[in-house]
């Protein structure tokens, strides 16, 4: 073959060489998301996918650690949980622990957002030390709040103590106990929609502000008619994370109260470690377990269609 055949055979072949290059290419750029994501997914897998489907089978199973062994019992476990006075009462608890919550955290969480939003110095410093409490270690105030409402000694009997007060055992009584602990909830939440409605303030246009100073709208009118409306979004976010919220209360509980007195401050979540890690009945503790789950992700689904059908308004 002469130098001249060889050159023309080169020049023939150079075109499908290119296209095969460019084939290798796109199948690489197409796998590179994968790639990429790879890692992510193997966490999401390994801890989440995974364990949720391990409690899923544990809670469709007797597991016992005597004998070592996973019996299959069905539905069992679920219609224990719905029949038992113990479920039906952490529910109790957990749904009042929620009305405690919500209003309150909601309520002073705007009223912060609006109070920070009105200076036009040192916002930034305000609203930083507004957000702190929930910045705050939850276990270390748990212990600072169940000194505040110490039967001897605290500050809160202390207080009382001046205007003739006696002495209230606020986390030994059922009357009091959980509205006290949810008193420690409200106290972080309030922070965190707080940031939410200042961010929803921001996105408000100034064109609103000059249409509603033209007719003449100020503080309350204003508020009532121009800025409530728009920040609904945000105070649909700002209610459902908070019950959302509620419904995973377990440090203050453990810390506070363990539950008592007689289970007044027992909520679904303490029930289910309580029933798994002390009384060691993990496929009961799994169905209470996938069945906090399922009303969780229902409130997540509600949330996120009422903010679509917000939004299409």
């Amino acid at each position: 073959m002469t130098t001249g055949e060889i050159r023309a055979e080169k020049k023939a072949s150079a075109p499908s060489r290119r296209l095969h290059l460019a084939g290798n290419a796109l199948r690489w750029k197409g796998a590179t998301p994968w790639m990429l994501l790879a890692p992510a997914l193997a966490l999401i897998i390994v801890f989440t996918l995974g364990p949720t489907l391990v409690t899923l089978l544990a809670s469709l199973s007797h597991i016992s650690l005597i004998e070592k062994t996973w019996t299959f019992i069905g539905l069992e476990n679920y219609r224990e949980a719905i029949n038992s006075e113990e479920v039906w009462q952490a529910a109790r608890n957990t749904l009042i622990f929620s009305v405690l919550t919500i209003g309150p955290s909601v309520a002073i969480g705007l009223g912060l957002a609006l109070l920070v939003d009105s200076f036009s110095r040192g916002r930034a410093v305000l609203r930083t030390l507004l957000f702190l409490p929930m910045t705050a270690n939850l276990v270390a105030m748990s212990i600072v709040f169940s000194w505040i409402f110490a039967y001897r000694g605290g500050f809160a009997n202390s207080l009382l103590a001046v205007f003739g007060v006696g002495p209230l055992n606020f986390l030994a009584d059922a009357s009091t106990a959980l509205p006290t602990v949810a008193a420690l909830e409200v106290w972080r939440a309030s922070s965190f929609n707080m940031v939410i409605y200042l961010a929803g303030l921001t996105t408000i246009p100034l064109v609103v502000h000059e249409a509603a100073a033209v007719d003449g709208l100020r503080g309350w009118a204003k508020f009532r008619r121009v800025l409530w409306p728009l920040l609904g979004p945000s105070t649909v976010f700002v209610t459902v994370i908070t019950v959302i919220g509620a419904f995973q209360v377990f440090d203050s509980i453990s810390i506070m109260t363990d539950g008592g007195p007689l289970g007044a401050t027992e909520t679904v979540l303490y029930l289910v470690y309580r029933l798994g890690f002390r009384i060691f009945r993990f496929g009961y503790a799994s169905a209470l377990a996938f069945l906090l789950l399922a009303v969780t992700v229902l409130l997540g689904l509600a949330r996120a269609r009422v903010l679509a059908r917000t939004e299409l308004r």
